[in-house]
């Protein structure tokens, strides 16, 4: 009997890495040179940076829980391919979905931050984009 190695795929790091960031991004105090729209003048800087943050980290998500098998679901029998129902690409972006709020919920306790509903809608909007986006070109759907 040989014992397996139990390594955490990089992706799952990767994830992880975000989500702190986000985390950290969304406690720490604005610095005041921060500009306020893009070059163009027209979206917001936070509002591009939602965007990306929680598009990206739904992303990487569906891409591992594609890609790799996650921790805790059951082995499948040999023979069988690595694909998972769409269930799980779901569970994904309705995690994301819901860390953004619970950031918002963050900010809503710290004097120099703020809370916007507006936020909690832009988070989880960026969270289906971009889950779905990564379901078009990496989801394989179980047979």
């Amino acid at each position: 009997m040989t014992l397996r190695s139990r390594s955490v795929p990089t992706a799952h790091v990767a994830l992880a890495v975000l989500a702190v960031a986000i985390l950290i991004a969304s406690v720490i105090p604005v610095p005041s040179a921060t500009p306020q729209t893009d070059p163009t003048g027209t979206v917001d800087t936070t509002t591009l940076l939602h965007i990306a943050g929680y598009a990206t980290l739904a992303a990487g998500g569906v891409i591992a829980v594609t890609r790799e098998r996650w921790p805790w679901r059951r082995r499948q029998r040999r023979g069988d391919d690595s694909s998972v129902g769409i269930g799980s690409v779901a569970v994904v972006i309705a995690l994301v979905a819901l860390f953004g709020v619970a950031t918002e919920l963050l900010q809503a306790t710290i004097p120099w931050r703020t809370f916007a509903v507006a936020e909690v809608g832009l988070n989880a909007a960026s969270a289906v984009i971009g889950g779905l986006l990564a379901t078009m070109w990496f989801y394989r759907p179980v047979e």
